[in-house]
């Protein structure tokens, strides 16, 4: 069984397919459940909350292909996220990724949704099907060491942490445009500081570019699955650092780690692990 979660129009639209088609519906087993179907080798289970748990043979799928609202707007629709910003160990990672229409319907079958909802085995696993898709896609991976000499230099400037982020969004939103023919682009950024990330996108065609920053930006498909691509890179990377010095970063504090070797697995400007350093 799959999910994803519909929007209120959908849910209506999904109501009225199952009712004119009259597919045979189950009892309700909770409080939270709007309706049930089991017919034959359809299985849908619907929340409240909009959220739809299905199975995913063909006359179900083709149910779902026939509800989900598809938008034709723009030639491609990006969407950039970062992960590993709240985290005193491994990189910084930012990955934006490019879908058309129908990629954005492919995706949301798939089960591509807000990564914070998701186990880690589950978002490794929908990232490599990603990946194999060839949906266009660019990544920035800032190696803890990396990442501790950038952020120095941002702070002799006078700049912050959101600086930075804003100029790893900046730079992999343009790198990934280059590689795109368009007319028309939606690029969606998880919100963090709109004043920083406009300034990192100054030049681009706003006829051509439309720029949205929004809070919860993981709802949108293409930001969940830039989301996903990056939480597969930081698990990649905390691996490859936990086989170079023979450690278990998860289940550490910066106390366990020899100092000499914190500024090559540790952002060092976390409060826990320059204590350890000074």
């Amino acid at each position: 069984m799959n999910s994803l979660t519909l929007s209120e129009i959908e849910v209506q639209m999904l109501k009225e397919y199952i009712e004119t088609s009259n597919l045979e519906r189950s009892p309700l087993t909770n409080e939270y459940e709007l309706l049930r179907v089991k017919d034959q080798k359809v299985k849908l289970i619907l929340y409240n909350s909009g959220k739809l748990v299905f199975n995913e043979t063909n006359e179900t799928l083709d149910i779902l292909k026939s509800i989900l609202i598809r938008e034709y707007d723009y030639d491609y629709y990006l969407g950039s996220d970062e992960t590993g910003k709240g985290e005193w160990y491994g990189p910084l990672v930012v990955v934006v990724t490019a879908l058309t229409s129908d990629e954005i319907l492919e995706l949301r079958l798939l089960g591509v949704k807000d990564s914070k909802t998701m186990k880690t085995n589950r978002i490794i696993e929908i990232a490599q099907e990603i990946m194999e898709k060839n949906i266009p896609y660019e990544y920035i991976v800032l190696s803890p060491e990396s990442y501790n000499k950038l952020y120095q230099e941002f702070e002799n400037e006078g700049k912050s942490l959101n600086d930075l982020m804003a100029w790893a969004h900046g730079r992999a939103i343009r790198e990934l445009l280059e590689r795109l023919e368009y007319e028309k682009v939606e690029v969606t950024v998880d919100k963090f500081d709109q004043m920083k990330m406009e300034n990192r996108l100054k030049g681009l065609d706003r006829i051509k570019v439309k720029v949205i920053q929004k809070t919860g930006g993981e709802c949108k498909t293409p930001v969940a699955a830039a989301s996903i691509i990056a939480k597969y890179f930081f698990e990649q990377a905390v691996r490859g650092l936990n086989n170079e010095y023979k450690l278990d970063l998860k289940n550490m504090i910066p106390g366990d780690i020899n100092p000499e070797i914190l500024p090559y697995v540790a952002k060092t400007h976390f409060k826990n692990v320059k204590n350890i350093i000074r």
